[in-house]
């Protein structure tokens, strides 16, 4: 089983530096990496999850189990109307389930006698490489995002001319709830420990991650990051009672940051200024997505696309064959799922979450950053297609199994 804890953090850092090694395989056998990596996790969900013997997770596994022949039967009928290649249905279903292997590693952590930790250390410190990784990014004038996102994705060419940077990841959108929960993990890491000089350095941690997400021109991903941060710093405020620590952090590093940061946003014809305007927001074109969304998919009056959708793998379209039809996923997770399994692949959705939130029995600190995380999906799955990205149901269903493990990582004051 160590070997398999392994194999699930080289997994981690792959996904979540996809670029670097999409522009490793391109070309190769290994070009379908990720899918072998979803490949290797399924199999190790079907073989081991009834030696933790934990009826929660053997339930929450059967509601996946539903919804798996919910997808094979719309697929059956999909290719039966449609005639989709068999590839784009495999993709969709790897789209669908592709989180649900990562729901095991905190238990393998359990398993593994491992401080509780130490899985949090590793997003943080994941975190805190991705922050570096985008300040080097920006002062190089994209290096990384040249060197592996472009050299690989034709249609994202206008990102450097944006002042847009991704590191080694996908795009600059697509890692908003991943690093909320690089965020959470540095929280945790700062509640949990007795130490002043260890939550200074955690704090500055998770602090830094605004000036990356800042880096990025996404402006999701600042608001993803400061909805964790919000919820987190209210119940800090609220009910814990060593609060100097927290309080000489943000005021020291306030003092030190904010006149670069006004400098930095306010110097010539910044790029970030005309980003985060109130008139440039209002300008975005993701209201006429939404808008156009919620008429086809639930106001259209069409009862078969309100209940069971159009076609499996209609909004996704990657591995669509010449003539196969085309939808769109609406700037909107839920309308895009919407579109394609209907009303009951959308609530899918929330099942996990709800099934987590159904069996809080207190508000403890842990909790509270597990509900952060959820409410930072929600927002980014209704204002972007992210929220079915890799990195977005991998820590989704990690921060589910560290739940469902929560003897093992309540924090111990």
């Amino acid at each position: 089983m160590k070997r398999t804890l392994y194999i699930y953090l080289l997994s981690i850092f792959m996904l979540a530096n996809g670029a670097l090694f999409t522009w490793l395989f391109l070309g190769t056998p290994l070009s379908f990496w990720r899918q072998l990596i979803w490949g290797f996790g399924l199999y190790v969900v079907i073989k081991n999850y009834h030696k933790f013997k934990d009826p929660k997770l053997n339930r929450f596994l059967r509601l996946h189990s539903y919804f798996c022949c919910y997808v094979i039967a719309m697929s059956a009928i999909t290719i039966l109307i449609y005639n989709f290649n068999l590839m784009r249905i495999i993709y969709a279903f790897w789209m669908y389930f592709s989180g649900l292997p990562f729901i095991l590693l905190p238990y393998i952590y359990k398993q593994q006698g491992l401080k509780p930790e130490n899985l949090f250390k590793t997003f943080a410190y994941l975190g805190l490489f991705l922050t570096l990784g985008l300040i080097i990014d920006y002062t190089t004038g994209g290096f990384f995002t040249k060197s592996f996102l472009l050299a690989t994705a034709s249609d994202l060419g206008g990102l450097l001319e944006a002042d847009r940077y991704c590191f080694l990841s996908e795009a600059p959108t697509t890692f908003a709830v991943y690093y909320s929960f690089c965020m959470v993990s540095t929280l945790y890491l700062m509640y949990s420990t007795n130490e002043y000089k260890k939550k200074f350095i955690y704090f500055c941690i998770t602090l830094s991650f605004f000036l990356g997400a800042f880096f990025t021109g996404s402006r999701q991903i600042v608001a993803a990051l400061g909805i964790v941060f919000s919820i987190s710093l209210i119940y800090y405020i609220l009910f814990v009672k060593d609060k100097k620590t927290f309080i000489a952090a943000s005021l020291i590093i306030a003092t030190i940051s904010l006149p670069y940061i006004n400098r930095f946003i306010n110097s010539g014809d910044s790029y970030y200024k005309e980003r985060y305007n109130t008139e440039s927001i209002k300008e975005d074109s993701r209201y006429a997505a939404w808008e156009d969304g919620l008429n086809e998919t639930i106001l259209s009056g069409d009862i078969k696309t309100t209940l069971v959708g159009k076609a499996v793998a209609l909004s996704q379209g990657q591995k669509a064959a010449k003539g196969e039809i085309l939808g769109r996923h609406y700037e909107n997770t839920f309308y895009s799922r919407w579109s394609e399994l209907g009303i009951y692949g959308t609530l899918f959705i929330f099942i996990p979450i709800c099934f987590v939130i159904k069996r809080m029995k207190k508000l403890d600190f842990l909790n509270v950053l597990i509900t952060s995380l959820f409410i930072s999906y929600l927002f980014i799955s209704y204002i972007s297609p992210n929220g079915i990205h890799q990195t977005t149901q991998m820590v989704i269903y990690i921060s589910i199994g560290i739940f469902l493990c929560k003897d093992y990582f309540a924090i111990r004051k």
